[in-house]
């Protein structure tokens, strides 16, 4: 087992029995530097007493396991107000809410959307957007490079494409 499939096993029954779920491991930094990353959620939201609770918790688990070849940081936290979708949960649970969405293949000459979330139509991640949010896109969950929730659209800007400039900063 690999550094994240490791993390992962212990982690997510620990959540479960705390009543969050663990919504991604991450692994970053390099060899002597490195930080992993355990993300948290649950419906209404996760508190900093719920993330020390975890970190606490899960501490003595890590160090009996010892999964990074030598030292690391241990990172707790919410995924956010704009956090990642990437899982077909994550699109089905935040259908309605404004998304940033890039695919890997152009459709219809674009990458890039901005607008509401529809959900999923069978293994299609469908997006409204334009002007009173008339047009859609559906993109194959295999197919979407990245989507991010968005809080709000930016004063005076129409939902539909965003300049590519603009969203290389939220890509994973």
């Amino acid at each position: 087992m690999d550094v994240r499939e490791t993390v992962l096993a212990l982690a997510e029954p620990l959540a479960a029995e705390r009543g969050l779920v663990l919504i991604d491991v991450e692994v970053a930094g390099s060899p002597g530097r490195c930080i992993l990353r355990c993300v948290l959620d649950r419906p209404g939201g996760v508190t900093l007493d719920d993330c020390a609770g975890f970190h606490r918790a899960i501490d003595p688990l890590l160090d009996a396991a010892d999964p990074v070849a030598g030292a690391y940081v241990l990172e707790v936290s919410s995924p956010g107000q704009e956090r990642a979708l990437r899982t077909e949960r994550d699109f089905r649970c935040f259908s309605g809410r404004l998304v940033l969405l890039a695919a890997r293949l152009e459709i219809a000459g674009r990458r890039e959307w901005s607008g509401r979330l529809v959900g999923l139509e069978g293994d299609q991640v469908v997006v409204a957007f334009g002007e009173g949010e008339a047009e859609r896109v559906a993109v194959a969950i295999a197919d979407v490079a990245w989507a991010r929730l968005r809080m709000a659209e930016p004063a005076g800007r129409r939902t539909g494409a965003h300049p590519a400039r603009r969203l290389r900063r939220h890509a994973d």
